[in-house]
């Protein structure tokens, strides 16, 4: 049996696995809500979407090197608590989860056609400094799946 490509991942299982996200899916961690989860990663692939204007630092940064490594090892994100609680919360942006998850499938549309639109930019941020699309699919890949797993809708993760 051979795997989905992230493409196709991110493309067809991802928003289908949020078929199956109600108000009432409970986090397994975190403080995130359903909703604030999907519009999280919808927020994600936009960045993902624009030109950096600003001043690349070159050569990166020891931070800058620290996320590049940490892309290459495969992005396996770990849940850190932090002492936020739920009134740090972004206030939402769309009116319903349903409403919001109808907007996933755009989101990742408009991430790979900014690549495919673009194939000699350089994708930059400042906390990952210079990487490939390539190192960008796979974070937002494992990000994506880091998600699903808080929310139970992926068995096991990474």
């Amino acid at each position: 049996m051979t795997s989905l490509s992230k493409r196709e991942f991110l493309t067809n299982t991802f928003p289908e696995l949020l078929n199956n996200l109600d108000l009432d899916t409970k986090a397994n961690f975190g403080l995130m809500t359903p909703q604030h989860m999907v519009e999280h990663l919808i927020m994600a692939l936009g960045i993902a979407t624009t030109k950096f204007e600003g001043e690349r630092i070159k050569p990166a940064s020891e931070q800058q090197l620290g996320m590049q490594q940490f892309i290459k090892s495969g992005s396996v994100l770990v849940h850190r608590p932090s002492e936020k609680t739920k009134a740090d919360l972004p206030p939402l942006k769309y009116a319903s989860l349903e409403e919001a998850i109808t907007n996933i499938p755009d989101a990742v549309e408009k991430y790979y056609a900014f690549q495919d639109n673009n194939p000699n930019y350089i994708p930059y941020a400042s906390f990952m400094g210079e990487v490939s699309y390539a190192d960008v699919e796979l974070f937002h890949y494992m990000h994506i799946k880091y998600h699903l797993w808080q929310f139970g809708l992926l068995e096991q993760y990474p």
